[in-house]
């Protein structure tokens, strides 16, 4: 199992900011925030929301727990989902299966494209980029 990193630093250094310009614009003082890029201190859920509302990314994001999804990007996932289950109905219908055929069929997919997604967050972070 691999060990998560927060992305303050990425975004912090993306973004050409230093740790004082961070400290200034956020509240919280650099020695903290360096805390937090290290790992060597947890945020509160207040620091974590401040951080995250101050990058404009979610906290599950900042945390590095989930991807950057866009909308778009949500609604495509929902759309493959869709079509899986459409298709689950037509091979059930075609091979005069039953409801319960059918369930277990569009259950299969489901599961699928959950552990796809899940298997995509669990990407460790290195030097700043996914890999």
């Amino acid at each position: 199992m691999c060990k998560l990193t927060n992305r303050i630093r990425y975004l912090r250094t993306e973004r050409g900011l230093t740790l004082v310009n961070l400290a200034n614009n956020t509240g919280l003082a650099p020695n903290m925030i360096s805390q937090y890029e290290t790992g060597n201190r947890e945020p509160s859920l207040k620091s974590w929301q401040m951080l995250a509302d101050y990058f404009g990314v979610s906290v599950g994001y900042l945390q590095g727990v989930e991807e950057n999804v866009t909308d778009a990007e949500r609604q495509q996932r929902w759309h493959e989902r869709e079509r899986s289950f459409l298709k689950a109905l037509r091979e059930s219908y075609m091979l005069n299966g039953s409801w319960e055929d059918l369930a277990q069929t569009f259950k299969r997919e489901w599961y699928e494209h959950e552990a796809e997604e899940r298997c995509g967050i669990s990407k460790v972070i290195k030097n700043g980029r996914i890999r």
